[in-house]
């Protein structure tokens, strides 16, 4: 418990014990920038200055890497209430204000530099990082989209403050995911229009794209929504009765056998795709109809 990484996750949880809700969306900020937890956090981003990333084993090191992020923001939470516009609070973000290995990053590079593979955020054209930066080296080797539902970046659409663990990642971004949309996302006329928040829209490319965004948000807003095993992998065989509104899509192995169906306005199909996982059988277009 006496590595960096460790202490850095130990003080985030005690700054997110002390100054924020249980849910970790509210946070006294004036209290924070003046408190002792804000004062343990900055040593504990000190102390990684001259820490090798690389030292951290290959699952954890994308949650040090989050944790970094939002240690970051909160570090520098004075600063960031200073800001008086949107160019301000971009230029927050780009600033350089860590040294992590002897290497100085902004939080731009943390997130879309490292986390996301090094592409552009919303509304710039170019990378964050070139080509042949050595930062590059301490990407994480695995790309996962739910990073955006784990960083905290003090804005009113901010997710909520979480601390993460690399032993137990794909369950802590899983419920930071879910927890998100279900606060975030809306559901109109019926279940025909689903309202979902900009940040998923920014970056809709990272989900594979509009629909794949769609599908993303359906499995985990709506319990009925998404029967058996939802993954972007598989093919997928499409129904509509309203195209994009009233649907299935059957997702299957590569010899047709449904292996799970993603549903639209049509709840009262759930158990009859249920029956056509458990048969096991090839199916076609209209297997739900």
């Amino acid at each position: 418990m006496t590595d960096p990484d460790r202490q850095l996750a130990e003080a985030l949880q005690a700054v997110k014990a002390a100054h924020f809700d249980a849910d970790g969306a509210a946070c006294d900020y004036a209290a924070l920038a003046a408190s002792r937890e804000r004062g343990r956090l900055a040593a504990c981003l000190g102390d990684l200055a001259a820490f090798d990333p690389k030292r951290v084993r290959i699952p954890a090191q994308t949650a040090l890497w989050v944790n970094v992020f939002n240690a970051g923001v909160l570090r520098d939470i004075p600063e960031l209430e200073l800001a008086a516009s949107a160019g301000e609070v971009q230029a927050f973000f780009e600033r350089p204000r860590l040294r992590i290995g002897g290497r100085l990053y902004s939080l731009d590079d943390v997130q879309h530099g490292l986390l996301r593979g090094n592409l552009p955020k919303n509304g710039r054209l170019r990378a964050p990082m070139l080509r042949d930066d050595p930062r590059l080296a301490y990407m994480p080797i695995a790309y996962d989209e739910r990073i955006h539902f784990a960083m905290h970046s003090a804005c009113r659409s901010s997710p909520p403050l979480r601390v993460f663990d690399g032993g137990q990642l794909d369950v802590q971004f899983e419920d930071a995911a879910t927890g998100y949309l279900r606060r975030s996302v809306r559901i109109e006329a019926a279940g025909a229009l689903v309202v979902i928040p900009r940040l998923l829209h920014w970056y809709a490319a990272d989900f594979g794209g509009e629909r794949g965004m769609l599908e993303f948000v359906l499995t985990r807003i709506e319990d009925d929504a998404a029967v058996g095993e939802i993954d972007a992998r598989l093919a997928t065989i499409e129904t509509w009765e309203e195209p994009n509104r009233k649907g299935t899509i059957a997702y299957v192995d590569d010899v047709g056998r449904p292996r799970g169906f993603l549903m639209w306005n049509v709840w009262d199909k759930v158990d009859a795709a249920r029956e056509l996982i458990r048969a096991g059988e090839p199916v076609g277009e209209g297997a739900l109809v």
